[in-house]
């Protein structure tokens, strides 16, 4: 939080209060509750792991990351254990993220992100037909043919230039969302991560995707979801992975 804090504060010293000229750093504080939460599962330990490797050899370990991560947060109060059928613990209460983090777990934001994308399947298209127009009368434009002049644009009212206005504005200045605290509810919090790599049942782990499951699983949490060809998934730990294929080569020969 404070390296992005810092981030943003130079860019708004150097461009009055604009922070829209770096994209990356707009999108990162629009993300920074969820990168907080996720820096809290993977804890200190991890993330030196991680850093070290990619400064290390870039090229090598910019690829091969496994291809899911999954998050939850749960409250870490006093409660009695409670386990289900398989061994597993079922007493933890799990956190509304949309009520903790907001940001893209909010429920307006889900909705808006839904309404998006049902407005992109609406959209008008009948001047468009597999790249060309419908209508005959109407040229595309060629090398011999000249595009055509835009048409003049209507002049704004007052209303609409200070709706304009107020939307740049908007768009413009930034704020620092509020420091993340592992409190909800007046309760504690704690939060897992695991990596996933999907495979398919007759798919194999290259090299770089071995080494960051070994990286990975010796300091965190990370697993292969490899899917079976009845349409089922197993799930297994590197290590796992690792015997069958041994055992499938000692087969063949």
């Amino acid at each position: 939080y404070e390296c992005i804090e810092r981030e943003f504060s130079k860019a708004a010293t150097t461009n009055h209060g604009s922070t829209t000229i770096n994209p990356l750093l707009d999108r990162d504080i629009n993300e920074l509750r969820t990168l907080s939460m996720i820096a809290a599962g993977f804890g200190g330990k991890m993330l030196s792991v991680m850093f070290r490797c990619l400064c290390y050899d870039y090229r090598h370990y910019s690829g091969g990351m496994p291809d899911l991560l999954l998050a939850r947060a749960m409250y870490d109060d006093d409660r009695s254990t409670q386990l289900d059928e398989g061994g597993n613990d079922i007493s933890y209460k799990f956190v509304d993220l949309g009520e903790w983090i907001g940001e893209a777990f909010d429920s307006r934001h889900i909705q808006e992100g839904r309404a998006a994308d049902l407005a992109k399947l609406l959209i008008d298209r009948e001047d468009e037909f597999l790249g060309c127009t419908k209508s005959d009368s109407v040229k595309l434009p060629t090398r011999r043919n000249k595009r055509p002049s835009p048409l003049p644009s209507k002049p704004q009212s007052e209303e609409d230039a200070t709706l304009s206005k107020e939307i740049e504005e908007e768009e413009t200045i930034r704020q620092m969302p509020e420091k993340l605290a592992m409190m909800h509810n007046d309760k504690p919090i704690k939060v897992q991560c695991m990596f996933v790599e999907v495979k398919s049942s007759s798919d194999r782990l290259d090299g770089r995707q071995e080494d960051w499951l070994n990286i990975l699983d010796r300091v965190g949490n990370a697993r292969v979801c490899k899917f079976t060809s009845g349409g089922g998934r197993k799930r297994q730990t590197h290590g796992q992975e690792k015997s069958n294929v041994k055992r499938e080569k000692n087969k063949k020969t």
